[in-house]
């Protein structure tokens, strides 16, 4: 299932700034989340992957996650 909600962040990750709003979000090093879903060297803990679930579907949605 990681792999799968992998995909779907990277996805919306490619609108300018929105890696390092995530990042911000989370309370991580930008350079984290790259480890995270790109090099896949790193795994985020439960409460981190509900976040990311959290911050993908208000994006989705056009609201802004942080409010």
């Amino acid at each position: 299932m990681w792999n799968v909600c992998a995909k779907l962040l990277r996805q919306e990750l490619k609108r300018r700034g929105a890696k390092i709003q995530l990042a911000r979000y989370l309370g991580v090093p930008r350079q984290r989340l790259n480890d995270f879903l790109k090099v896949k060297s790193r795994l985020p803990d439960a409460e981190l992957t509900l976040r990311m679930l959290h911050w993908l579907s208000e994006t989705r949605a056009g609201r802004d996650p942080a409010l």
